[in-house]
């Protein structure tokens, strides 16, 4: 693999695995923090911690789509960028959608339950055939619309884009308070992407430096802590208010965009063999967490907190490996 000469574009090499690691991490803490009845044990409350700190994960794979698509030198005929987009992106979300499809009948048939063909067919009109899969869907919209919001970019000045930065992200707040407070869903799918503009857009203007955070350790540190406490503060036991863990909340931009220039800024090393895999440790991490599930494997005792850092390595760990077994594939490479 050839090295990139600009050393900002190896940055995102570091920013993807970072990305991916968190990704397996949060879900890994998913299980206890989503259960209400274990609310304000040790368990909980470092699997609140663990979610917490990594809520920026989806947000920062986002700014470095922008931070690569937004480029003036990414300027091409649109239907040569329809075609590598729908190369990239198309197969992927069709192969992993019937993949989890199927593993999801399997897993019911394990548990001797079943579900109604209504059920599967509402599973994909709502974007969601499994949980993690809803990036994909959200992001067609996104590569859609991107020669578009290109061509807005380049057109505009570093202080329209900040506004326009400023105004999405406003507009997406209120939107996510709405829908806290009206338990009102997220739409059709292939609008689910329009707010992440935000951060499509703030990824380039910090990849170019026409975006700084202030003082982006302390922004991130404050910010991870305020989710985490607002989580715990909103919530009771047995009635769980996951607001703060909201792409969109008021903490998570905050820790999203300090993080990603702290990342473009930082010596961390790049991981040149990680960054191929990362879009696989993605799709397939999942399943290592379902097994390990199953199996009990990483259950420990209610008052671990070690448990699920043991899990998102062991589990990280699986999928890039399995991940470099499927891409030895000709077509396994095409969806991973």
């Amino acid at each position: 693999m050839s090295i990139p000469s600009d050393p900002r574009l190896r940055k995102l090499d570091t920013a993807r695995w970072l990305a991916a690691l968190a990704v397996v991490l949060l879900h890994c803490a998913a299980a206890p923090v989503s259960d209400a009845g274990g609310y304000g044990s040790s368990a909980w409350l470092a699997a609140n911690i663990y979610d917490s700190a990594v809520r920026w994960c989806v947000p920062v794979f986002v700014m470095i789509s922008g931070a690569l698509l937004l480029a003036p030198e990414r300027v091409e005929p649109l239907r040569r960028y329809y075609a590598k987009r729908a190369a990239r992106i198309c197969l992927p979300l069709v192969f992993w959608t019937a993949f989890y499809l199927a593993w999801s009948a399997l897993q019911l048939r394990l548990d001797h339950d079943s579900a109604e063909p209504r059920q599967w067919l509402i599973k994909l009109a709502d974007g969601t055939p499994y949980y993690h899969l809803w990036y994909l869907y959200m992001i067609v919209g996104l590569y859609l619309f991107a020669p578009f919001v290109r061509e807005i970019y380049l057109r505009c000045g570093a202080r329209r884009r900040l506004a326009w930065v400023a105004g999405i992200f406003c507009v997406a707040a209120l939107d996510t308070l709405y829908r806290q407070a009206m338990n009102a869903g997220h739409g059709f799918f292939l609008t689910w992407f329009l707010p992440y503009l935000g951060y499509f857009v703030a990824g380039r203007m910090i990849f170019e430096g026409a975006l700084r955070v202030p003082l982006p350790r302390t922004l991130l540190a404050a910010s991870v802590g305020a989710t985490a406490l607002g989580v715990y503060g909103l919530s009771t036991a047995g009635a769980l208010n996951l607001y703060f863990y909201e792409y969109f909340s008021l903490t998570v931009p905050v820790m999203s965009l300090a993080i990603f220039q702290l990342i473009l800024n930082s010596r961390l090393p790049r991981m040149a063999v990680l960054a191929p895999l990362t879009f696989g440790v993605y799709l397939i991490h999942p399943v290592f967490i379902d097994i390990a599930r199953r199996t009990g494997l990483f259950a420990g005792r209610v008052s671990d907190g070690w448990n699920v850092p043991l899990a998102a390595a062991t589990v990280f760990a699986l999928s890039a490996i399995s991940t470099w077994l499927m891409q030895r594939s000709s077509f396994m490479r095409r969806v991973t």
